[in-house]
């Protein structure tokens, strides 16, 4: 009885054995089967970000049980340390891997991390490993095929429908309309929120050749003068507060300026002002239109840092969010424009952005020239009694 004791426990001792090297093997490799890896997205941005972010996850855990994504969120405003922060220290400090396994970025944060940490600090998104990246009509001209564009927003004019009939239809009326409505017009601090920069951005770059819109080249720098003068010519026309022009900080104090009668005309991110009409933040005397040429917008994009150890898990996350399912969330969540097809997505989706002419989508890519431009304006016009 004592060797059929003995000869039962080592029969589970094996086994157990074996089973602690399987589990051991599979632990690490992220894409085995039945194995279990948690990774890291880190974001940041308005309210709303996060809450879409929590309803894509949510959505995605239901496909990919075993990989658990956690949302690393940074507030507007809070002053927490960036991702960009993070992996730049991370990498300046000769660290081998970091908890960062995806990072929502800009092409100014791209910008930085190839000037501050290298271009291989990114790693390279294989088309094979996200098979929907064929779905994206997209592409950052500094992240390339180390970033995936995943969402769109652009800068509209917010208007109240009481107060103005009928909206300026293209920058030369909008500036006329300004300077015989003194006070009723409003942007933002543009170091401060994108669509300030935006209205500050489509003054200078109206003036300039197309070509302008996607480049990072200086010489452009020296053409921006005009564009300035505009700007200055403009500045007594603003709202003011206390007997001066203010330019009020972040893309909800002008909305709040709107809400409140205090001013007529705006120029707003159309998913802000979209999003918070549906949940009755806004009045519904508050329209949206466009202008010609279009005020400019902006892409949002993903990254997997090199460092990272759970690359094949992101692979997938990037791959749902890149699927019609994932666009379809962040359209309905966030009222972002989508960078798919719209074949791909239900009319009842598309329905959303209402008001919003998504074909006439302008983006730009301009590297570290948006810090030049918006120092300059803190120089030239912020500066102006």
């Amino acid at each position: 009885m004592k060797l059929k004791k003995v000869g039962l426990s080592l029969v589970a001792l094996a086994t157990a054995t074996s089973l602690l090297l399987t589990g051991c093997s599979a632990t690490s490799n992220s894409a085995s089967a039945g194995s279990k890896t948690t990774i890291n997205l880190y974001s940041n941005g308005s309210d709303n970000v996060r809450i879409t972010w929590e309803a894509v996850l949510e959505a995605f855990k239901a496909k990919n049980p075993n990989i658990d994504v956690k949302l690393q969120f940074v507030s507007s405003g809070t002053g927490g340390q960036s991702a960009v922060d993070r992996l730049i220290a991370a990498t300046k400090a000769g660290q081998k891997d970091t908890d960062i396994d995806i990072m929502e970025t800009t092409d100014n944060d791209i910008s930085r991390l190839d000037s501050e940490g290298g271009k291989d600090i990114l790693s390279q998104l294989p088309a094979d490993k996200i098979p929907n990246l064929k779905n994206i009509n997209s592409k950052s001209t500094v992240g390339g095929d180390r970033t995936m564009v995943f969402r769109g927003s652009t800068v509209l004019l917010a208007y109240n429908s009481d107060k103005v009939a009928t909206p300026p239809k293209t920058d030369k009326e909008l500036y006329e309309w300004i300077k015989s409505h003194p006070g009723r017009f409003a942007y933002n601090d543009p170091t401060t929120g994108g669509s300030g920069d935006s209205f500050v951005f489509t003054a200078l770059y109206n003036m300039l050749p197309a070509e302008a819109l996607t480049s990072s080249d200086p010489k452009w720098k020296d053409q921006w003068q005009p564009g300035f003068d505009q700007l200055k010519e403009l500045h007594s026309y603003m709202y003011k507060a206390s007997g001066k022009v203010q330019y009020p900080a972040k893309n909800q104090g002008t909305i709040d300026l709107l809400a409140s009668g205090e001013v007529d005309i705006i120029p707003a991110w159309a998913d802000m002002i979209l999003d918070q009409k549906s949940r009755g933040l806004l009045p519904q005397s508050i329209k949206l239109t466009q202008i010609t040429p279009a005020f400019t917008g902006g892409v949002q994009t993903l990254a997997i840092p090199s460092l990272s150890k759970n690359k094949e898990a992101a692979y997938k996350l990037l791959d749902f969010v890149a699927s019609p399912e994932g666009q379809k969330l962040f359209v309905e969540k966030q009222k972002a424009i989508p960078v798919i097809d719209n074949s791909q997505l239900p009319k009842e989706t598309l329905a959303m952005l209402a008001g919003l002419d998504v074909k006439e989508f302008r983006s730009y890519s301009i590297g570290k020239l948006n810090d030049d431009e918006k120092k300059m304006w803190q120089e030239t016009i912020a500066t102006l009694k």
